[in-house]
């Protein structure tokens, strides 16, 4: 979608598809748009520029964040420009030069990979307990007056609210499987690409969705 100046795209997402974001962000540089804001609503903003050939790379970062300082300067003593970030975690950086990408081993690259999922089920919890008390403070600690309808709808979201930990790490196991052999291609991102099936992974989650959908409305609307 262009405005103008401005072009609104879709993500992929950073968490799964950070190789193949990163080929993107290059191939819109190279046909004039650079990569502003990530929007925590699932969207980039890219603003007209000149077209640039660069080379991109979305990283995910797990240290302390009064460290994030130090974790910048290192990308950019190697030859890198920091773009953007997305709650300090995941950092947009690119390079003009012919500077190549800052995994050099399998093993670092599958820690990174493996700090990431530990983050990513972690933030699932915050939906997990916020969902959890409500859920026992409307419908077990006091007694509301609501139609069956209603308490079994408000029951349902809250359900999926504590079941989306199970969801994510249902999920996360998919990737870890389907894509298994991603840490050996470390310092090859168009070959992880490449391997990556976007539209099949969608349908996948969307299954795996429903699956946990059907859980719900069984034990709430029946």
């Amino acid at each position: 979608m262009v405005f103008k100046n401005t072009k609104i795209k879709l993500s992929k997402g950073l968490a799964f598809y950070s190789e193949k974001e990163s080929i993107q962000f290059a191939k819109e540089a190279r046909e004039g748009w650079q990569l502003k804001k990530i929007s925590p609503f699932g969207f980039y903003v890219f603003k007209k520029a000149k077209p640039e050939d660069s080379t991109w790379v979305v990283d995910f970062y797990s240290g302390k964040k009064t460290d994030v300082i130090d974790y910048v300067e290192f990308y950019q003593d190697s030859g890198w420009s920091l773009v953007e970030n997305y709650r300090n975690r995941y950092f947009v950086f690119k390079s003009t030069g012919n500077h190549i990408f800052n995994y050099t081993d399998r093993q670092t690259y599958k820690e990174r990979l493996k700090n990431e999922t530990v983050w990513m089920l972690l933030q699932s919890l915050w939906l997990f307990f916020p969902s959890l008390i409500i859920y026992l403070f409307l419908f077990y600690f006091n007694n509301f007056s609501m139609s069956l309808w209603l308490k079994a709808m408000i029951s349902g979201v809250l359900f999926v609210g504590m079941i989306f930990p199970i969801m994510m790490a249902v999920l996360l196991l998919y990737f870890k499987v389907m894509y298994r052999k991603r840490p050996e291609l470390y310092n090859n991102p168009k070959a992880i690409d490449k391997s990556q099936k976007f539209g099949r992974d969608m349908v996948i989650s969307m299954v795996i969705g429903a699956i946990f959908g059907f859980i719900s409305s069984m034990l709430f609307f029946n």
